[in-house]
C-alpha cells in the first residue's frame, strides 16, 4: 500500500507534540521518569524501514518544494526509525542518569548534578575526586548501555542500504561531513596558537597554573568564573531577558504561546532548555536560575530558540514549523547567547563597563567550545564508520580532543560524548551562521543592534521561515555570502587579537 503523505504528516506532528511534552514532563522535573517507549509504540507505522523506503522512493519522483518537504520527512523518519529501534534503550539510559549518585568524601551527589558540583568545587583535589567517581560511574552504569544503543544504530544504517551511519546520514540530511570536517579542522590549525597563548593566560590567572598543568576536572571550576556572580546574579537573570526582549520589540509576558517554568523542583535540570510541544502555539522556557556568566548564557540561548518557535508562521506546513536544519535555530539561539560578549549589551543591562577581562575570558570560552566541537567532528566522522565493536573508539576520541584543546581529555566518556544523527555538524554549521548574522546586524543596526526594533523586525522576519532553508539557503538568500568560519574568526580575533 502506498504512504498517505497527508497521514504521515499529522501522525508526525502527533508523535513530536507527545515526545516533546515527555521530555519537557521529566526534565523539568514534573515526571520522576521518563518515558517515550510507549510513545514510540502507540505509533508503530510512523517509524519503519517500509516508511523509509516509501519516503525515499517519494523524494526521487518530488520537485521544487514538494522535494524539499519530502527530504526533511525522510529525515525525521531515519532519525525516528532509530529511536523508535532503541527506546527502551534510551530510556534505561535517560533514567539511569536521573538516578544514579555517585559518594565522594562521604557526599552523596546526583550524577546530573555533578558538573554543577564540580563547577562550584574551590578545591581542586576534590575536583579530581568528583570527576573521577563521575567517569567510574560511566564506565560502570551507562557505557554498556550507550554501546548497546550505538551498535543497533550502526546495524539499523546497514539495514537501509548504506555502508555506515556517517553515510546514512550525510545522505539523507544532505551534509557533507567530511568537506565540514576538513573546514573546521582548517580553522583549528589557523587557531591553534591564539588558542595555546590565551588558554594559558586565562589558567595562569585564574587557577594559578599553566595550560600544561591544567586538567579536564577543572574545566567546570574555570568555565564557572564565580568572581563574575556579583554581575550576573540569579535575581536578575529573568528580568534581564525580559528586558532584553522588550528592546527589540517582544513582550515576553504577553506571549501567550510561550510558557516560562521558573520553579524549583529536586529533579530538574540545572540548564536551561526549550521544549517546542507546538510550534508555534506552545513552547516552554525552562530555568532553574542559578546566576553566574554561564548562566546567562545558557538562558539566552535557549531564549533564543523559544523566540525562533513562537514566531514560525502559524500556516507553514509541518515540515517547516518542526523539521528542517536545525542548524537554523541553533543560530538564532547563538546569535542570543553572544549578547553576553557584547560591550553594549553588558553596559545597558547589567552596568557591566569596566568589562574588558570579562570580555576576554568569555571568547577564550567561545573559542574553546568551538575547538570542542571541531575535534567532536573529526572524532565522529571516524565513529560512525565502524562495522562492529566500538572499544577501539576510546583512545581515537581522548586523542582527538588532547589534541585540539591541549588538555588530556579522559576516554571514558566516548561513548556518552555523542549526539543522535550527527548534530555537532548543526552545532558547527550554526556557529557560522551565527557569526555571519551577527556582522550583518552590526553593519546594519549598529552594535547596540539590540536596543532597535528596526533589527527586531528583521529577526522576526527571519524566524518567521521556521527552518523551512537550510543555513546555507537562509545565509545566501540574505545576501550573507558562504557559510565558513571567517566571520567566527573576525569576532575572536577582534577581542582575543592574532
Amino acid at each position: 500500500m502506498p504512504l498517505d503523505l497527508q497521514q504521515y504528516r499529522h501522525d508526525a506532528e502527533q508523535f513530536l507534540e507527545a515526545l516533546e511534552r515527555e521530555m519537557y514532563q521529566h526534565f523539568s522535573g514534573l515526571k520522576p521518569v521518563c518515558e517515550t517507549a510507549p510513545i514510540y509504540e502507540r505509533s508503530p507505522d510512523l517509524f519503519t524501514e517500509a516508511s523509509v523506503t516509501a519516503l525515499d522512493g517519494l523524494y526521487a519522483d518530488a520537485r521544487d518544494d514538494e522535494r524539499r518537504r519530502i527530504a526533511y520527512l525522510l529525515a525525521f523518519a531515519v532519525d525516528g526509525y532509530m529511536g523508535a529501534e532503541t527506546r527502551h534503550l534510551s530510556d534505561d539510559i535517560a533514567n539511569t542518569e536521573s538516578q544514579m549518585t555517585i559518594t565522594v568524601d562521604g557526599e552523596e551527589i546526583g550524577f546530573r548534578a555533578a558538573p554543577v558540583v564540580l563547577a562550584n568545587e574551590a578545591d581542586r583535589a576534590r575536583r579530581e575526586r568528583i570527576d573521577a567517581a563521575r567517569l567510574a560511574a560511566t564506565v560502570e552504569h551507562l557505557n554498556p548501555l550507550l554501546d548497546r544503543q550505538w551498535r543497533t544504530c550502526h546495524d539499523l544504517a546497514r539495514g537501509l542500504g548504506r555502508a555506515h551511519y556517517l553515510d546514512l546520514f550525510g545522505e539523507v540530511k544532505g551534509i557533507d561531513y567530511l568537506a565540514l570536517r576538513a573546514r573546521v579542522e582548517a580553522f583549528l590549525h589557523d587557531t591553534a596558537g591564539l588558542y595555546e597563548r590565551s588558554m594559558d593566560r586565562l589558567s595562569r590567572e585564574r587557577l594559578g597554573i599553566p595550560l600544561a598543568e591544567l586538567r579536564y576536572a577543572d574545566l567546570p571550576y574555570l568555565w564557572r568564573a564565580p568572581s563574575y556572580d556579583e554581575v550576573f546574579s540569579a535575581k536578575a537573570l529573568v528580568p534581564t531577558l525580559e528586558r532584553t526582549l522588550a528592546d527589540m520589540g517582544i513582550d515576553l509576558s504577553a506571549q501567550t504561546n510561550i510558557s516560562l517554568d521558573t520553579e524549583v523542583r529536586e529533579t530538574k535540570s540545572p540548564r536551561a532548555f526549550c521544549s517546542p510541544v507546538r510550534v508555534p502555539d506552545e513552547i516552554y522556557l525552562v530555568v532553574l536560575p542559578r546566576g553566574g556568566q554561564d548562566d546567562y548564557g545558557a538562558l539566552l540561548h535557549e531564549a533564543g530558540h523559544t523566540e525562533h518557535f513562537a514566531h514560525v508562521a502559524a500556516d507553514h506546513p509541518f515540515e517547516y514549523r518542526h523539521l528542517g536544519d536545525n542548524a537554523v535555530t541553533e543560530a538564532f539561539a547563538f546569535l542570543f547567547d553572544h549578547l553576553v560578549l557584547n560591550r553594549a549589551w553588558l553596559a545597558r543591562h547589567l552596568a557591566f563597563t569596566e568589562c574588558d577581562d570579562y570580555l576576554r575570558f568569555a571568547t577564550v570560552s567561545d573559542l574553546f567550545y568551538l575547538r570542542r566541537y571541531a575535534a567532536k567532528l573529526a572524532y565522529e566522522t571516524e565513529f560512525h564508520v565502524q562495522p562492529g565493536a566500538l572499544d577501539s573508539m576510546a583512545g581515537v576520541y581522548q586523542r582527538r580532543l588532547s589534541d585540539a584543546l591541549m588538555i588530556q581529555v579522559p576516554s571514558e566518556s566516548y561513548l556518552a560524548d555523542l549526539d543522535a544523527g550527527l548534530y555537532v555538524a548543526s552545532y558547527l554549521r550554526a556557529w557560522m551562521l551565527e557569526g555571519a548574522l551577527r556582522m550583518m546586524l552590526q553593519d546594519r543596526f549598529g552594535w547596540d543592534w539590540f536596543t532597535d526594533p528596526e533589527a527586531g523586525g528583521w529577526i522576526k522576519r527571519l524566524w518567521s521561515l521556521g527552518q523551512k532553508f537550510t543555513a546555507e539557503q537562509l545565509l545566501l538568500k540574505n545576501d550573507g555570502g558562504i557559510l565558513g568560519t571567517d566571520q567566527i574568526r573576525h569576532h575572536i580575533e577582534r577581542t582575543l587579537g592574532r
